[in-house]
């Protein structure tokens, strides 16, 4: 039997797919397809895409689209760096395009590692680490 688990795709829901291709971009993160209406990159064999979040919302229940909400949805996307001198370069970068940096760079609490959090565009939270 194939393994079922090969390809990974997750799907970021976006208010402007262009400003968010922007931002991407601008953080280092290669956009390989850039349809218009979506676009998207790879990280590591997942695939991230960009769509727009009111057509997302109406694909995944054309009759009754859920609603669209803000906060914490308890979901973070996470991306490792090979260093801490990467992980404050990452911070400098989201700050200058706009992301809202939740803490600034520090030693992780609960395991040896060091990180911190951010909100994209869309409020979509990113764990970045080493």
């Amino acid at each position: 039997m194939t393994n079922p688990n090969k390809n990974m795709l997750v799907t970021l829901g976006v208010r402007d797919v262009q400003k968010s291709i922007d931002f991407y971009n601008g953080l280092g993160f290669k956009v390989t397809f850039d349809g218009g209406a979506m676009g998207d990159f790879e990280m590591d064999g997942v695939r991230v895409a960009l769509y727009s979040l009111d057509a997302l919302a109406s694909d995944v229940n054309v009759h009754n689209p859920p609603k669209i909400a803000t906060g914490f949805s308890g979901i973070t996307l996470a991306y490792n760096l090979d260093s801490k001198e990467a992980v404050d370069k990452m911070h400098e970068k989201v700050k200058a395009l706009g992301g809202n940096v939740e803490h600034a760079p520090e030693k992780a609490k609960d395991w040896n590692g060091y990180h911190f959090y951010f909100r994209d565009l869309d409020g979509h939270y990113w764990e970045i680490a080493y």
